[in-house]
């Protein structure tokens, strides 16, 4: 648990800063105003601006580098892909799979026209390969802690094993998975871009060095760089209409410039600074403004009796005006959030809580009269680290619950801004209402619910043990419907919100520019978009 919650907090350190590409607009608009209009046309070079991604390497990849996941997915296809808003997974190297009754055991034929870049059929070995090379990255990763209910992870991620026993290859075109618990999102998981298939040989070479220039088996194959620019051009196995995309990486410093060359029409796509926005939605429109797959909360650590009150947890998360912190905190960068699934994943409910975490202050000092009756409110301490508007939030929380008469004092980790002498502190047993950020690896509502909120959990920093909602969630997973998958998924959410073990504080958003020649771009909650639909008009 400690290492899979560390990577969480410092992937939302990262989303902090790549969260400067929002706006003020209400997310959800269309990612394209252009899409869906004419008949697509074969041939052409997108020119996309992005930062600068520290790997091509998929299992490499930060779950909060919008630029890595977004190279990653044009350049790498896993088992299975998930289109926007979609609840269940399509085809992409596996052609077909099929689980067992139980939601445990499933095999997975691949497409017999599938190859890599360099022309190698894709085999079953190789996706044997690929998982593995995740898996044992173990609790480095978070990919890897996603496919942990994998039969033999441990072992395997530990090196007490030679192999993850529970990926097997049946045949050249055929692998089995093995579960030790059911999981009917698997095909789901598996869309990951982190997860994209990779050829051995390329991986293991000397040179030239993968994570630089990989050997791919998506829609489009590396090229080579010249300079800022990177060259990716259709795969040769490939669907895509583009001929080319062309990479033009900036450093985070100069993302700003990005958007000067996508005005100035060296651009076709490119992500835009926060504080340009205003600008961007005057000449652009907001068809680029969705919302991104991170999310920042402050939890309760469950098993410090402080928090032993159901009404009083109720009664902070009252007394926090939300809506007021990412006014003035994070303005254009993320909008209020009142439940756990985010905006832009199948399964989000815009209000999961409703009653119980509206800002009402006359409530809050109700529900702690019920619950202090001698007036004795325990005093606490509000854990988080020094950075990026973080005191800003801590205070703004601090001064709503001293308004209701709850004393907290503030105790910031690591004075020079660096999360990670934090991160450890936060699964350390020592926090109390502290800060905790998510991202979700992959768009389902099984990718917040389940790892934050089922008992033994590696990501459940906070203790939560509920029986009935670990029932819930169990029967989620094990439920092959997709329809009454997603409404158990909705039952439990709302359930956890009403036993407040959270206060939902704000979900970040992606803001990008496209240009009215581009067609079918549309812009994923996590931030990428499907190479292989877009066109040029």
């Amino acid at each position: 648990m400690p290492a899979s919650v560390r990577r969480l907090v410092v992937a939302l350190s990262v989303v902090v800063l790549l969260a400067a590409c929002s706006d003020s607009k209400k997310p959800g608009a269309s990612s394209n105003s252009s899409a869906g209009t004419g008949k697509p046309v074969v041939g052409g070079i997108l020119r996309v601006g992005i930062e600068r991604p520290k790997t091509l390497d998929p299992a490499l990849v930060s779950p909060g580098s919008q630029s890595e996941l977004l190279v990653a997915d044009l350049l790498f296809d896993g088992l299975t892909r998930l289109d926007d808003k979609a609840v269940s997974a399509s085809p992409a190297i596996a052609s077909s799979w099929t689980p067992g009754a139980d939601q445990k055991s499933w095999q997975f034929t691949l497409r017999a026209d599938a190859r890599f870049s360099n022309g190698r059929t894709i085999s079953a070995t190789d996706v044997k390969y690929s998982l593995e090379r995740v898996a044992k990255l173990g609790e480095t990763s978070l990919a890897a802690l996603r496919i942990d209910q994998i039969t033999g992870f441990t072992p395997f991620a530990t090196g007490a094993a030679p192999d993850l026993a529970g990926v097997r290859v049946v045949d050249d075109h055929t692998v089995a998975v093995d579960l030790d618990t059911p999981l009917a999102i698997l095909p789901e998981l598996l869309s990951a871009p982190e997860f994209g298939i990779v050829p051995k040989e390329a991986v293991e070479a000397a040179t030239p060095a993968f994570a630089t220039a990989p050997v791919s088996s998506g829609p489009f194959s590396y090229a080579g760089a010249q300079g800022d620019t990177v060259k990716l051009v259709r795969a040769t196995q490939g669907g895509a209409y583009l001929d080319a995309i062309e990479l033009h990486e900036y450093d985070t410093q100069s993302v700003g410039k990005s958007y000067d060359d996508f005005i100035a029409g060296q651009l076709e796509w490119s992500v835009v600074p926060n504080d340009r926005a205003d600008d961007a939605a005057q000449r652009f429109g907001a068809g680029g403004f969705r919302p991104f797959d991170a999310e920042l909360f402050y939890a309760f650590n469950l098993l410090d009796p402080t928090f032993a009150d159901v009404r009083f947890r109720q009664a902070i998360v009252k007394a926090i005006d939300r809506a007021a912190i990412v006014k003035a905190v994070y303005p254009g960068i993320a909008d209020p959030q009142n439940g756990v699934v985010p905006a832009g994943v199948a399964g989000h409910l815009d209000d999961p809580c409703g009653d119980p975490c509206k800002f009402d202050p006359e409530a809050a000092r109700a529900l702690l009269a019920a619950a202090f009756p001698d007036g004795a409110i325990p005093a606490f301490n509000l854990d988080y680290f020094t950075g990026t508007g973080e005191e800003a939030v801590a205070g703004t929380i601090a001064t709503n619950l001293a308004a209701v008469g709850i004393n907290v004092t503030k105790r910031p980790k690591d004075p020079g801004g660096d999360p990670g002498q934090y991160d450890l502190f936060a699964v350390s047993g020592q926090q109390q209402l502290f800060r905790l950020g998510v991202i979700g690896m992959y768009p389902s509502a099984d990718a917040y619910l389940a790892p934050l909120f089922l008992s033994g959990s590696r990501d459940n920093a906070t203790g939560f043990t509920v029986p009935a909602i670990d029932q819930l969630l169990q029967s989620a997973r094990a439920t092959a419907d997709p329809t009454a998958r997603q409404h158990l998924y909705q039952q439990a959410e709302q359930q956890i919100m009403a036993l407040a073990p959270i206060v939902p504080i704000a979900q970040f958003r992606t803001k990008s520019v496209v240009s009215p020649r581009v067609r079918d771009l549309v812009v994923t909650v996590n931030g990428t978009f499907d190479g292989d639909k877009v066109w040029l008009g």
